[in-house]
């Protein structure tokens, strides 16, 4: 049995092992445990690429009783090749199932093919379908598409098909789900910034302080608190801001060097040292090691998500 692919689409090896087995009469249950699939898999991949074929021998149209039922292609039967079987032949082809599916593959990844006849022979079985009261997983299933029910819903939503939403009387009861796209720090703001470089140079520099620089959130989308802790001192303060943006945050920070550089002070003799997350808002921050505004004296450090931090 191969439990290792289990979990794994059918490759080329794998069909060419389900054509052999039916040419020898084996179930579909047999033929799963061998390949460490279940029979319902095996059974829709027999169905799905079994192919006509003709022969000199071929007179009769209809199919044959026996086909009605598993295995459903006549790989195994004995008629197969003999003249006393006058129906087209029904076989399973290895290659050629191979071969559908990495079409298949291609096409799925290649984005919406509006301009494939496909796409609108889809939208338009589905379509009818729903408007007739039919659930659109049932569509996709009963006339055997090659679409999955989420990209359907997909494309319902950004009105690439004839239906829209109200169609749907189950989805409009649905609450729109809230997304949130988490701000990152870029690579090259990282390079010698990681928290394994924060603890090494913390190391060698024992006494200089070290700042620890977060945001605290009230309303989503309002204003925020940079929150700004001296650790040694055990003291924290803050710097409101406008909102929790990269923007936001280095401008307040360019403030408050100014503000300490009016006072006579330099920001790189009280803030040293700089720890904070991976919020994109103090990407920012770290762009002003650059030009007549840069905090050259401060070294900053971007925590991981896994840090004691």
């Amino acid at each position: 049995m191969k439990d290792e692919r289990k979990s794994k689409h059918l490759t080329l090896e794998d069909r060419i092992d389900i054509e052999e087995c039916l040419a020898k009469g084996i179930n579909f249950k047999d033929i799963g445990r061998r390949l460490g699939k279940s029979a319902t898999t095996i059974s829709r991949e027999v169905k799905r690429h079994t192919y006509p074929y003709a022969n000199g021998f071929s007179k009769k149209e209809g199919i044959c009783d026996f086909l009605r039922k598993a295995p459903f292609t006549c790989n195994g039967c004995e008629k197969k090749s003999r003249s006393n079987c006058p129906y087209t032949r029904q076989v399973y082809l290895a290659k050629k199932a191979q071969a559908e599916y990495e079409t298949l593959l291609t096409d799925a990844r290649s984005g919406i093919p509006l301009n494939k006849e496909s796409f609108y022979e889809t939208e338009k079985t589905i379509s009818s379908a729903v408007k007739s009261g039919q659930h659109i997983y049932h569509a996709i299933t009963a006339n055997n598409l090659p679409v999955s029910t989420a990209t359907v819903y997909r494309h319902i939503k950004k009105k690439y098909y004839s239906i829209s939403v109200t169609d749907l009387p189950r989805l409009v009861k649905f609450k729109p789900r809230h997304s949130h796209v988490s701000e990152f720090v870029p690579k090259w703001a990282k390079q010698g910034r990681t928290y394994a470089d924060y603890l090494s140079y913390t190391s060698e520099n024992t006494l200089m302080p070290i700042v620890q620089l977060d945001t605290v959130i009230g309303k989503i989308g309002g204003k925020v608190i940079m929150t700004i802790h001296f650790v040694q001192f055990d003291f924290m303060t803050g710097l409101l801001l406008e909102n929790k943006s990269a923007a936001e945050a280095a401008n307040k920070i360019g403030l408050l060097k100014s503000k300490l550089k009016s006072l006579g002070f330099n920001f790189g003799e009280v803030i040293p040292i700089i720890l904070t997350d991976n919020g994109g808002e103090f990407s920012a921050v770290s762009a002003f090691e650059n030009g007549e505004n840069g905090i050259l004296e401060s070294h900053m450090f971007f925590c991981e998500p896994n840090s004691p931090y």
